[in-house]
C-alpha cells in the first residue's frame, strides 16, 4: 500500500482540526458517523506522536550509547594494564658486593651471582637466588619469615646467617653459619643448624656434613689464612666461590695445608701458591 506523503498527512490533520472546530461549535449539525470518523483520526494523531516519541527516545539512547563508546574509546587509559614488576633484581660483576636489604639483612654475593628481591619486602621478605652465590645475614623478625627461593627448593629462616650456592638448574649446597636454617624440597623438610651442610642430588636433600661453620663466609675478607684445611675442603670453597670446576688429576684429598689465600689476586697466582706447598698441579 502507498506510503502518504508529509505534505497529504499535514492537510487532512488541518482538514480534520477544521471539522473538530466545526463539531465544537454546533454539535447538532455533526452526524454520528461524522463524529466517529473525528474520533478515529485524533486517536490515529495520538498513536502517531506516541510512536515519534518511542522512536526518537530510541534513536537519542542509541546516539547517547554510541558517543559514551566513543568517548571510551579515546580515553587515554583505556589500554590493557601495564605488567608491574614486584621483583627487583640485584647482581655482582667481577668482584663480591654487599647488599643491605630494608630490614637490615645483608646479602654477600660472590662475583657473577644474581638474586631478585621482593618489591615489597618489609611485608614479605622473600627473595630468589638466580645463579651463584650468596651469603646472607639474615635479621631477626619472628613475624615475618625470610625466605630464598632455589631451582624450586625453598630455604626459610628467622634470623641466622649462611650460604647458598646454585649448583645448577635444579641443586644447590647450603652452609649455615649459625643459627637454624629449612630446607624444603621434594624430599621433604629438613633442618640444618650452624656448622652443617647438606648438598641437594636431584632436588632430593642429600647427607648432611658437619663443617667448619667459617666455610660459609669464609671470603668476606680480602685475605684469609686457611690454617689445617683439607684439599677436599678448600678445593669446594675455591670451586663455589669462582663459579669453576677446577681439574688436578689424582692427588690427596685429605691432605691438610696452611696458607694464606689472597682475594686481591687472581685465582691462577693463588693455585700457584698452593701448587708450590703441596707439589700438585690444581688448575
Amino acid at each position: 500500500m502507498p506510503r502518504k506523503s508529509k505534505r497529504n498527512n499535514s492537510s487532512n490533520s488541518k482538514h480534520s482540526d477544521e471539522q473538530w472546530l466545526q463539531a465544537w461549535q454546533s454539535p447538532g449539525a455533526i452526524g454520528a458517523q461524522k463524529k466517529q470518523s473525528l474520533l478515529n483520526s485524533i486517536n490515529d494523531r495520538i498513536d502517531n506522536k506516541g510512536r515519534r516519541k518511542k522512536k526518537l527516545f530510541f534513536i537519542g539512547l542509541s546516539a547517547a550509547a554510541a558517543i559514551l563508546v566513543s568517548i571510551f574509546i579515546k580515553m587515554p587509559h583505556n589500554h590493557a594494564p601495564a605488567a608491574v614488576n614486584v621483583w627487583q633484581e640485584l647482581a655482582s660483576a667481577d668482584s663480591s658486593k654487599m647488599i643491605r636489604l630494608q630490614d637490615g639483612s645483608e646479602v654477600w654475593l660472590t662475583p657473577h651471582t644474581t638474586v631478585k628481591v621482593y618489591a615489597d619486602f618489609l611485608k614479605q621478605r622473600k627473595t630468589v637466588l638466580l645463579k651463584g652465590t650468596a651469603f646472607f645475614s639474615v635479621a631477626k623478625d619472628a613475624q615475618h619469615p625470610f625466605t630464598i627461593g632455589v631451582n624450586r627448593q625453598l630455604v626459610t629462616v628467622v634470623g641466622t646467617a649462611f650460604t647458598i650456592h646454585k649448583l645448577d638448574s635444579v641443586d644447590l649446597q647450603l652452609t649455615v653459619k649459625e643459627g637454624r636454617v629449612s630446607l624444603k624440597n621434594t624430599s621433604g623438610d629438613q633442618l640444618l643448624a650452624a656448622g652443617q651442610q647438606v648438598v641437594t642430588a636431584k632436588a632430593l636433600t642429600g647427607r648432611v656434613q658437619t663443617v667448619n661453620p667459617a666455610a660459609a663466609d669464609w671470603w668476606l675478607q680480602q685475605q684469609i689464612r686457611l690454617q689445617n684445611i683439607t684439599i677436599e675442603e678448600l678445593l669446594n670453597r675455591l670451586e663455589t666461590y669462582y663459579q669453576v670446576k677446577l681439574t688436578y688429576g689424582t692427588i690427596d684429598k685429605n691432605k691438610k695445608v696452611t696458607l694464606t689465600w689472597d682475594l686481591t689476586i687472581s685465582l691462577q697466582d693463588n693455585l700457584t701458591v698452593l701448587n708450590t706447598l703441596t707439589g700438585f698441579n690444581i688448575h
